[in-house]
């Protein structure tokens, strides 16, 4: 079985972002078929965790924001480190869009960075099909009602969301910004989620041709287009937005893999400790993806693999959330909800005569969709962020079965410590590197099986930010650290 299928198609995001770049007219027809779906949908709180109302709000991991980078129009939060359950990516920080209630008193009253407070707060909003009884923003491919011509529109398969990202006040003072990976929450079968059974997917492959006996999830970052949506027979005049362009790098995953985001312990599931970032599935790509120059856009997407609809036997229904499950009124908005496609879902084009997707990568924006809410939420769908000079500690990559530990003491004056978990006695290559990729130094050393600890010495190296890459036959680890001398 696959495990993790890694493709690397850009490594820098560089140039200017969507909202400097020269305009593209994308002639968007909105499809009846598609918007009729939503006409009868229902709203489901799912708190799913968080604690009813709490009189104090502070559930968030990490008070920002002290990243000086962050927009009013964002928030950040940290995934907590909890013992019991110690994801790869504790300690990790998560970017998301402003969104919710200003339900922080420490934070500016103008709603900056207030989505995750909210969502700790309120839960997020399950939308499903009041017909089908079917959840949305899922791998559950959503007909047409005429099934009658040859090029058929579904509903589903994949969300994206939009991050807007200005790196240059970190660079201003000598710092970096990356995007490592992506996180996500990802539910499974809404009609049974108090029961074990979700906890346990049972998906099998959904066609032969996919060799890898498991079912696909897939995590992109897409690069960003500004267009003109021109939207036939509104009589409106062209709407400024944005539209995924070109896919900058994606991880596949199979569904055997990943962590099913219900609050319990059972299967795929994860029992919280703290908040509900710990429940969250993600993924690292091989190479952080460095953001450059001025402001950069990139849709950050969840993809479920297509099937064939009425061939292939899809046994689990996984989907997403989105929020924060605000009250009526004192709304924060992200500030960009007049820009069609913030949130996207997405519209598979499926052609009968020659049985195909011909349209696989076809997305639609909610803007469309939802009349007062929904479009200015967010997907439960973030970017895993660093920076130098930003934020201290945090793994930039971890793949494989070798376990690793955050290097300790870091900073560090003289000596630094690795903590491993190996499968079997090995080797373990440790080599320290300048940000700019530069070798500063090398070390081997032996490693036995199980938990164990390595140390290098490191007083004779300059102060500074250096990248500590750990590899061995069976995985590898990268993370930054602080010399002081």
């Amino acid at each position: 079985m696959r495990y993790l299928h890694r493709i690397l198609i850009l490594a820098v995001l560089t140039g200017t972002g969507w909202a400097q770049s020269v305009l593209t007219t994308r002639v968007f027809k909105r499809k009846p078929e598609v918007e009729a779906h939503f006409k009868d949908i229902q709203w489901v709180r799912v708190e799913d965790g968080a604690p009813a109302r709490p009189s104090s709000h502070h559930l968030r991991t990490t008070q920002f924001p002290p990243l000086i980078w962050l927009k009013p129009s964002q928030d950040a939060d940290t995934v907590p480190t909890v013992a019991s359950t110690l994801p790869e990516f504790a300690g990790d920080t998560l970017l998301a869009n402003n969104a919710g209630q200003d339900i922080d008193q420490a934070v500016s009253s103008d709603c900056h960075h207030s989505f995750f407070d909210s969502l700790n707060a309120m839960g997020a909003w399950l939308i499903y099909s009041s017909n089908s009884q079917i959840p949305f923003f899922s791998n559950y491919l959503f007909p047409p009602s005429d099934m009658s011509p040859d090029e058929l529109w579904y509903i589903g398969g994949g969300i994206a969301e939009r991050y807007d990202i200005d790196p240059t006040p970190l660079i201003d003072v000598g710092g970096k910004l990356y995007i490592k990976g992506i996180a996500a929450q990802i539910l499974n079968n809404f009609h049974t989620r108090s029961d074990p059974s979700a906890c346990n997917p049972s998906t099998p492959a959904p066609s032969i041709d996919d060799g890898d006996g498991a079912y696909t999830i897939t995590y992109q970052l897409w690069d960003t287009a500004e267009v003109n949506y021109l939207v036939d027979g509104s009589g409106n005049p062209p709407r400024i937005g944005s539209y995924p362009e070109d896919i900058i790098v994606e991880v596949k995953k199979p569904l055997s893999s990943v962590r099913i985001g219900y609050n319990r312990t059972e299967g795929q599931c994860v029992e919280q400790q703290i908040n509900r970032l710990e429940r969250l599935d993600y993924v690292y790509f091989d190479q952080p993806i460095e953001v450059k120059d001025s402001l950069r856009s990139i849709y950050v997407a969840l993809r479920y693999e297509l099937y064939v609809p009425g061939f292939d036997n899809i046994n689990d229904t996984l989907f997403a959330l989105i929020g924060p499950a605000y009250e009526n009124g004192g709304t924060c908005r992200t500030g960009d909800t007049n820009y069609v496609g913030r949130n996207m879902m997405l519209v598979p084009g499926w052609r009968q005569s020659t049985a195909e997707w011909i349209y696989p990568n076809e997305w639609y924006p909610q803007f469309f969709i939802f009349a007062g809410r929904g479009y200015d939420l967010n997907h439960l769908l973030y970017p895993i962020v660093f920076g130098i000079n930003d934020i201290g500690t945090g793994q930039v990559i971890h793949s494989g079965q070798q376990g690793f530990g955050l290097p300790y003491p870091n900073p560090a004056i003289s000596c630094i410590h690795l903590e491993l978990n190996t499968p079997a006695a090995t080797q373990i290559h440790l080599s320290l590197y300048t940000p700019e990729g530069k070798l500063v130094q090398e070390w081997k050393r032996p490693v036995a099986a199980g938990e164990s600890t390595v140390a290098i010495d490191i007083k004779d190296i300059p102060a500074g930010a250096y990248l500590l890459y750990a590899r061995t036959p069976y995985g590898a680890a990268t993370f930054w650290i602080n010399i002081i001398q």
